[in-house]
């Protein structure tokens, strides 16, 4: 059985200075996170409700904001109002339904189903970070029908742009800079941060800025599109602004409808 849970967040403006993000202890014994976000941005969450219907249809409710926002400004000097909030996001999770009365309390751990012969295999639950555990155990589950199948190997495996040098970030932006000096620093480190070893992909041959083509706004240029829906499966504005970069919170009006006019070309 599954359990949908739904988890929103907040964007407002960062109020602090530094790197270092909080952990608030809340009235209700959960813990709200306010982490930097985008440069100049934070974000705050999450909440933990239960969540009837479609999950895209998802979205941020009243009684959520107000608790983000009480959460976050029994601790801080400034207090935050609706009217501070740049953007919000929801998210549905599938946790396997353990009968637990409190949504936070519901188990984030996986459970496998696997029944027939060929073998049907179901996963209920696990979450983003323990993806490749999961893939492991669903494997080895698999691993009696398929007896010619190899052991574990993603352990050390790097994921797609991760094979970086020695994983030394600032020495691989050094390269970059030095192998695309016309490439403005903010935009190789963008390209670094997201894409890793594939920027070469996005940069793909090209030896002057006018090479990245069509300029959207900020640091955003059509090569970059190109890429994301080549190689990511992007189709829409909201998949390239809001799912893959985050250029959506920097971006005016017009220039996001800029870009879904070209992508509609």
């Amino acid at each position: 059985r599954v359990r949908l849970v739904k988890g929103s967040h907040i964007i407002v403006r960062k109020f602090w200075e530094g790197p270092h993000a909080y952990l608030f202890q809340n009235h209700d014994k959960r813990v709200i996170f306010v982490n930097p976000y985008e440069n100049d941005l934070c974000l705050i969450g999450t909440t933990d409700i239960p969540y009837e219907g479609r999950a895209e249809d998802v979205s941020i409710d009243t009684h959520e904001i107000g608790y983000l926002l009480a959460a976050v400004n029994r601790y801080t000097k400034k207090q935050f109002t609706r009217a501070d909030i740049i953007s919000s996001f929801s998210g549905v999770r599938p946790l396997s339904d353990d009968n637990a009365a409190n949504p936070s309390a519901v188990t984030r751990d996986y459970v496998f189903d696997c029944d027939g012969e060929p073998p049907l295999l179901s996963v209920f639950g696990g979450k983003i970070t323990t993806y490749r555990k999961l893939a492991e155990h669903a494997l080895q589950i698999l691993k009696p029908f398929f007896p010619v199948m190899k052991g574990d190997w993603t352990a050390k495996a790097a994921l797609p742009g991760g094979d970086i040098p020695n994983a030394d970030f600032d020495a691989f932006v050094a390269s970059l800079r030095r192998e695309f000096p016309w490439v403005p620093e903010d935009v190789a480190n963008h390209y670094a941060r997201l894409y890793g070893s594939r920027v070469e992909k996005i940069i793909n041959g090209a030896s002057s800025l006018k090479g990245l083509g069509r300029h959207f706004g900020g640091i955003f240029y059509e090569a970059e599109a190109t890429y994301l829906r080549t190689h990511e499966w992007a189709q829409t504005a909201e998949d390239i602004l809001d799912r893959r970069t985050k250029y959506g919170l920097h971006l005016s009006l017009q220039e996001r409808e800029s870009l879904a006019r070209y992508l509609n070309d």
